[in-house]
């Protein structure tokens, strides 16, 4: 009988070990860190079951930091094809930030939800989607909010202004333009068009503004002054900005309301996106996200994500996830809001994701954007710190190994940065790639796509390349490109 139990014991213990042998056999996520600057941290998460890659930075408030929101090619609007959109890593080049994400969802050039610019507000709030923003005195404020915006005739006659830099709905609208929209105002329908001058700039949250009537027209179409703006309106709108003069005097209210307004009127820089992932503390089901997403392909589906979060202590967790490749299959939004309060966050909105997910740092792309190459998009989210002073190269003697590579589709190889004979630790350098492959912070480079480019690397103030081609049979795409 001891031998019958035995066997049983023994028996019960194979399929156990059976049974957990996948966990157990499962190899653990790899995680690094490095200090970019002396308020800013670099961090990346790399693990294979479930494949996934994740990148961020971790910033710490200091007098020295700050942010900065910015429009593709500083516009909310221009002629061709871009249509006012702009790679992240151009606007972080331009702007010579230390780190930069990609920000709002958006239709053409036009961010979508509110952004602010230098203290002006530049695009109003989508209604039931937060937006984070960085005050004068240096504090990051998350909230929800509406525009409050108005504008008052000569005779007394007074109407809500509904939108701010964007284009004219057909159905009765009144939109603000000014010169951060571009060189045209536009509307969807024949309306009428108020050509404003000595318009004052910026035009604050809460500012109450005067300007004087230069031209009333009819059309779909009008110029904006650089020194003006433009109100424009279609049906009911259009009747109220009818009766205007030549030289009459305009009142302009502008505000917003909502989620902690008061704070918002000192907001130097905002951007925005949706939904909510945590707040105060707590992780939203996707009943209580809101913004009007989708559940099913937005919401529950795993896409390539970008969200932005802050900590009790006020530190700020930028946070992107590759997805739709084979090294990092994206996340659900629930999923997202794990990782952030993994990271500490109490409060976490998402931004836009998918073929936009991107973050630079040192002007290197270091994730892996979905669409093989890195989408133009409507702004970006910057970050700066002055702490870190501008210092002549130590050394010049530094090389990539190898200093050239050929792979097949899938394969990998490992580069190394040298300064001499001496191999430079990872911890000191910033890795990026192309087009055609992902490259981890271990200098680690897997081969995704058929092509030629370069892989990248930053260090002691300089960048070096190695040229990479890729050959073999593309493979299949991963996950669906739906939702954004």
């Amino acid at each position: 009988m001891r031998g019958v139990y035995r066997l049983r014991l023994w028996a019960l213990l194979w399929g156990l070990l059976w049974a957990f042998a996948p966990a157990l056999q499962q190899p653990p996520t790899e995680k690094i860190e490095k200090r970019i600057s002396p308020h800013i941290v670099l961090f990346q998460e790399i693990s294979a079951n479930p494949p996934l890659a994740i990148q961020g930075v971790r910033i710490t408030p200091a007098r020295a930091v700050s942010f900065r929101s910015t429009l593709g090619n500083d516009v909310v609007a221009t002629e061709g094809a871009l249509r006012g959109r702009e790679l992240t890593s151009r606007m972080a080049w331009r702007h010579r930030a230390v780190a930069a994400i990609n920000a709002d969802f958006f239709d053409g050039g036009d961010p979508l939800g509110l952004c602010i610019i230098s203290g002006e507000l530049v695009s109003e709030p989508f209604p039931g989607r937060p937006g984070v923003g960085w005050t004068s005195t240096g504090q990051v404020v998350m909230g929800d909010l509406a525009l409050d915006a108005d504008v008052t005739r000569p005779d007394g006659a007074k109407l809500a202004i509904t939108g701010i830099n964007r284009v004219v709905k057909a159905e009765g609208d009144l939109v603000l333009f000014t010169p951060f929209y571009g060189a045209t105002a536009g509307a969807a329908a024949r309306g009428v068009a108020v050509i404003l001058d000595a318009l004052p700039r910026p035009v604050r949250v809460g500012a109450t503004l005067q300007a004087i009537v230069r031209e009333v027209r009819e059309g779909s179409a009008a110029p904006i002054p650089p020194t003006g703006g433009v109100l424009f309106g279609t049906a009911a709108q259009a009747e109220f900005l009818r009766t205007l003069q030549l030289g009459d005097r305009v009142v302009i209210r502008v505000d917003l309301r909502g989620d902690g307004a008061a704070q918002w009127r000192q907001v130097q820089e905002a951007v925005a996106g949706g939904p909510w992932l945590i707040r105060n503390g707590k992780i939203l089901t996707p009943d209580e996200q809101g913004g009007g997403f989708n559940r099913q392909t937005f919401i529950e589906r795993r896409h390539p994500r970008t969200a932005v979060g802050r900590t009790v202590q006020g530190e700020v967790i930028w946070v992107t996830v590759d997805g739709r490749q084979p090294q990092s299959q994206g996340a659900t939004l629930s999923e997202l809001a794990q990782i952030l309060a993994r990271y500490g966050a109490a409060d976490a909105i998402n931004l836009d994701g998918g073929g936009s997910t991107t973050l630079v740092v040192r002007n290197l792309v270091v994730n892996s954007p979905s669409d093989g190459v890195e989408r133009p998009v409507s702004n970006a989210w910057l970050v700066y710190d002055d702490a870190q002073r501008p210092t002549l190269p130590r050394y010049t003697d530094y090389r990539i190994e190898p200093p050239q590579a050929t792979l097949k589709v899938g394969e990998q190889i490992r580069f190394r940065l040298m300064r001499g004979e001496q191999p430079i630790s990872t911890w000191e350098a910033v890795w990026g790639a192309g087009s055609i492959g992902f490259i981890d912070q271990w200098g680690r480079f897997r081969a995704l796509r058929t092509g030629r480019d370069v892989i990248s690397v930053y260090v002691d103030g300089q960048w070096l390349h190695a040229p990479v081609e890729v050959v073999g049979d593309a493979p299949a795409q991963n996950g669906n490109n739906g939702g954004n």
